[in-house]
């Protein structure tokens, strides 16, 4: 009876020694699993890694060659990312696929800066203008002949206008240009006549720029004119070709590109003659410029 109890004691102590190694067994293959995963993971982690460090090295050598002016090195192909895992059990691993890079291309490191309206133009150009104004004229002498009378000797002129057009060529500070400009005024007392002077000048300017769009100009002029006299009874008294000259200053705003304004005052005289003194006046201008 005793022997027979010890053998079955023994038996079972061996049935749960067996199971107990098996259970073992089984927590040894189930680490060794995980430990399997995490060197994956290790290894994936690793490529990432290096992939990131090749990308920031190519962007460093682009910048740095956008920057001096050379021409870019030929890419290096970077592997992507797995996206597949290795298996631990193949003895030749899988290398995961190349993935194509695409080329930057060497665009410029610095955007242009439009050009302000105010800045002088360093290029030629050339412009068209019209312009008139308020005429204020100088008394003149008129001396006697066979046309006037002695007692309308002097021409006292109320004020007037004027109106033209032009045109030139502007080099940036400097422009050159000719205009066609007519003035026309009464004597100050119906009927003791009227004065015309019809001109053609030949001016040149020099100019500087301010604020935006905005620019200060002086300039001359010189050329011929034609000026007719009307004294009592009525017919032209005198009509003669003089040589001319003005002066002039005054400011022009640029409302777009190719258009611009100007207000200008000018001081004009004629030469003298023996039949009259000089025709001088002062005028207020304002022209209408377009760039062509």
């Amino acid at each position: 009876m005793l022997i027979q109890s010890t053998r079955i004691s023994v038996l079972l102590f061996a049935v749960s020694f067996a199971a107990n190694a098996q259970s073992f067994q089984a927590r040894i293959a189930d680490l060794d699993e995980k430990a399997a995963e995490l060197q994956r993971r290790l290894h994936d982690n690793e490529l990432r890694l290096q992939r990131h460090s090749e990308v920031m090295e190519q962007a460093q050598a682009k910048l740095k060659a956008l920057q001096t002016g050379e021409e870019l090195t030929p890419q290096v192909k970077i592997p992507a990312d797995p996206t597949e895992s290795v298996p631990l059990t193949d003895p030749t691993p899988v290398r995961p696929s190349i993935a194509p890079k695409h080329r930057l291309t060497n665009k410029p490191s610095h955007t242009p800066i439009p050009t302000k309206y105010g800045e002088i133009s360093k290029s030629n150009t050339y412009y068209f203008q019209i312009f008139s104004g308020y005429v204020m004229p100088n008394n003149a002498h008129i001396h006697s002949g066979v046309h006037v009378p002695p007692e309308n000797k002097v021409a006292d002129y109320d004020n007037g206008y004027s109106a033209g057009a032009g045109a030139g060529i502007d080099f940036g500070n400097w422009r050159m240009g000719m205009e066609l400009s007519h003035r026309s005024y009464d004597n100050s007392e119906a009927g003791k006549g009227h004065a015309e002077l019809n001109t053609l000048m030949i001016n040149g300017a020099f100019e500087v720029g301010f604020l935006e769009s905005n620019v200060f100009f002086i300039g001359v002029g010189l050329g011929p004119s034609l000026i007719k006299i009307q004294r009592p009874p009525g017919n032209w008294s005198y009509k003669k070709n003089l040589l001319s000259y003005q002066l002039s200053t005054g400011i022009g705003h640029r409302f777009t590109e190719s258009m611009s304004g100007r207000f200008s005052y000018k001081y004009f005289s004629s030469a003298s003659t023996n039949n009259f003194d000089p025709h001088a006046s002062h005028a207020l201008e304002a022209a209408l410029e377009i760039d062509l």
